[in-house]
C-alpha cells in the first residue's frame, strides 16, 4: 500500500511489548520484499541494534505528531505508532495532510472504533484480542491443563489479528487481501516462521 516505498515506526518505551510490533512490523516489511522483489524500508527501528525512536512516554500526542511528522518528512506514507494514545498525535497530523500523503496503522484495539474522530485515517490496526487469551487460561484452569508461564497471543487462538480496512477497504486491491489471507494461514500452520529465525 506504500506509494514511497518507505514506511515508518515508532514506540513509547523500548519494551519488549512495544519493541515486539516493531520487530513485527520490520519482519512483515522484509517478507514481503523477499516475495516482491522490492526495496521497502522502514525508519524507526533495527531489530538487530534494538535501536531506534522512542518518545519515551505514552501519553503526549505532540510527541506522537512531531515523530510522525519527522518520519513523514524522511519519506514514510504509512506510520506504525506503537506508543498508545501518543499515536493519536500521529492520525491528527495524518488528518491534516490527508490519506493520500499519510495513512496510520493501529495497535491494541481497532483504531477506527477508538479514536472515531480520525477513524478514516487507519488503514487497519494490529489488535490485541484478550478476551481470546484470558478465555483460554481459564479454559485450560478448568479442564486440568493450565501450565504456568507467559500466555502469549496468536492468530492460531484468536489472541492477534488484523484489524479490517473500514474506509479504505476499497483502496485495498483484492490480490492483495487474498496473498493477507494466505500469509495468515501461513503464520497459523507454521509454514512462514515469524519469531526472526
Amino acid at each position: 500500500m506504500t506509494k514511497t516505498g518507505t514506511l515508518g515506526v515508532f514506540g513509547g518505551i523500548n519494551i519488549p511489548p512495544v519493541t515486539i510490533f516493531m520487530d513485527g512490523f520490520h519482519r512483515g516489511t522484509a517478507y514481503h520484499n523477499a516475495q516482491k522483489d522490492t526495496s521497502v524500508i522502514v525508519l524507526g527501528w533495527n531489530p538487530e541494534t534494538r535501536e531506534g525512536l522512542f518518545t519515551n512516554n505514552f501519553d503526549s500526542l505532540d510527541d506522537g505528531r512531531a515523530y510522525a511528522q519527522n518520519l513523514y518528512d524522511e519519506g514514510a506514507d504509512i506510520i506504525l505508532p506503537v506508543a498508545g494514545p501518543v499515536g493519536l498525535g500521529s492520525a491528527a497530523l495524518a488528518d491534516e495532510l490527508g490519506t493520500e500523503l499519510l495513512k496510520i496503522i493501529g495497535v491494541d484495539a481497532d483504531l477506527y472504533f477508538t479514536d472515531p474522530a480520525k477513524k478514516h485515517v487507519y488503514l487497519t490496526s494490529v489488535t490485541k484480542l484478550m478476551d481470546a487469551t484470558v478465555f483460554d487460561v481459564i479454559k485450560s484452569a478448568m479442564d486440568g491443563t493450565f501450565k504456568g508461564g507467559v500466555l502469549v497471543g496468536s492468530l492460531s487462538n484468536g489472541g492477534v489479528d488484523l484489524a479490517s480496512f473500514h474506509d479504505m477497504e476499497a483502496l485495498v486491491p483484492e490480490e492483495l487481501k487474498s496473498e493477507l489471507a494466505a500469509i495468515r494461514q501461513g503464520v497459523i500452520d507454521g509454514t512462514i516462521k515469524v519469531d526472526g529465525n
